[in-house]
């Protein structure tokens, strides 16, 4: 028996108790952070009470949802701010990137070891969170207390911290209840202008959040409610009396709407936070030329985006965007070797060992290539005529929806087992397509100067 208000959304709804759990602390966020923006915004409360609030909300939230483990997640981040304190300046941003990772990747295992192709909701969730703040933390101090600001980029000499911040701003950062439990990261810096009032911009005062909180909280609603109508199900894919009973079309189109439903839990977890962040004041990002509050620093999709893309590139942008910053700024910029395998190379590891992550992830490399290539020869004879223009953008949407649905499955399989049964059905065909396309087709020819 689990606490009696999540046996009853449990019996309501369908959900698995550690569901339940995750969406009543979700809801739970919404009067915490319209709390947190009126009775305790900056004009009223200081900096180390508005810190307080958020530790307590957020460890009371993974107290509730996983209990002892959460002894886990303050093991993790305690050893890291002790890497952090004592580590040489030259080694911080190494030692903190290596224990982090480390300690996220046994935790995969132990996922993988007691739930293998499951989807439990579990410590291993924030252990992500935690793994991409401490390590952007770490690389700040780096950047800060080591190097010389001449061989900083812009961004990092933004983001560059000359001073280890104290426990309790680590604390909240780390466990702040807004992001805690589906994200999304952002960087120290912006926390803390956001925990002491600096956050606005251009002279202005920082608006109220509550009318962008309610829309992005009524977009989150609209994309979760798909999960109750279309409940996502790949087994009938993995029976072959099914498969052969169905032609091509109709497999790929029951696929594309299982996946489609998947994605319906992301953008709902992703959106919901950012609504909740948006509602305690932080998100704020300024005004437009027309004068309009802009309240888009933290969001993590952009779903009108990510499903009608006629371009992999702008579609990827657009789906998980601070992981994909936190990529580019921890491992990207600072690789010596082969930054873009690297990179991938972390993306498929912070995600876990499963198969379907690294097939996925190599899948997408290769069509990201091909794409770009047949984009640089194939466009430039499509864009004299409007006509022939929309013919090419509709007809790359398309391939580019399917290419990242099939690639994406992978992801949502997991096992190699299940993934093996994707690739024998479609005969690894987009993989054969786009490898003879990027080898064959001919490189552009360089702009004359």
């Amino acid at each position: 028996m689990d606490h009696p208000v999540v046996d009853n959304l449990v019996q309501l709804t369908g959900l698995g108790a550690d569901r339940a759990r995750y969406l009543i602390c979700m809801m739970a966020s919404y009067p915490l952070a319209l709390l947190f923006s009126t009775v305790l915004s900056p004009a009223r409360a200081g900096p180390t009470l508005r810190h307080l609030f958020q530790l307590t909300a957020g460890l009371a939230f993974c107290v509730f949802c996983f209990r002892l483990q959460v002894l886990l997640l303050l093991l993790d981040t305690g050893v890291c701010y002790l890497l952090l304190l004592f580590s040489p300046p030259r080694l911080v941003h190494l030692t903190v990137f290596w224990w982090a990772l480390i300690f996220m990747s046994v935790s995969h295992i132990y996922r993988m070891y007691t739930d293998y192709n499951g989807y439990t909701l579990d410590f291993t969730g924030p252990t992500m969170i935690i793994t991409m703040k401490v390590t952007s933390l770490a690389c700040s101090v780096y950047d800060g207390t080591h190097r010389k600001e001449e061989d900083l980029n812009s961004d990092q000499k933004i983001l560059a911290i000359r001073r280890v911040p104290s426990v309790i701003e680590y604390l909240s950062y780390t466990f702040c209840f807004t992001s805690i439990l589906s994200g999304p990261t952002f960087n120290l810096q912006d926390y803390l202008n956001f925990i002491e009032g600096k956050n606005s911009e251009q002279g202005k005062p920082t608006p109220n959040g509550i009318l962008p909180a309610l829309l992005k909280l009524l977009v989150a609603v609209f994309f979760i409610s798909w999960t109750f109508v279309l409940p996502a199900n790949w087994e009938p894919f993995f029976d072959a009396e099914w498969r052969d009973s169905h032609s091509y079309l109709y497999v790929t189109g029951y696929l594309y709407l299982t996946c489609f439903i998947v994605r319906c839990n992301y953008y709902f977890a992703w959106i919901l936070a950012d609504s909740v962040s948006n509602l305690s004041g932080f998100g704020f990002n300024g005004y437009d030329t027309d004068g309009s509050a802009k309240w888009d620093k933290i969001t993590n999709v952009r779903p009108h985006k990510t499903e009608c893309s006629s371009s992999l590139k702008v579609l990827t942008e657009n789906w998980n965007i601070g992981t994909a910053l936190w990529l580019r700024r921890v491992c990207y910029e600072r690789s010596v070797i082969a930054p873009t395998a690297m990179t991938y190379l972390l993306s498929a590891t912070w995600h876990g060992f499963y198969p379907g992550y690294y097939g996925c992830f190599m899948s997408m490399t290769l069509f990201l290539l091909t794409s770009r290539k047949l984009r640089r020869v194939v466009r430039p004879h499509f864009i004299n005529s409007s006509a022939m223009k929309m013919f090419y953008d509709a007809l790359t949407t398309v391939c580019s929806i399917l290419l990242i649905n099939y690639a994406s499955i992978q992801l949502c399989f997991l096992s190699f087992e299940r993934n093996y049964t994707l690739y024998r059905h479609f005969y690894c065909l987009p993989h054969i397509i786009c490898a003879l396309i990027y080898l064959f087709c001919p490189s552009p020819k360089p702009k004359k100067e």
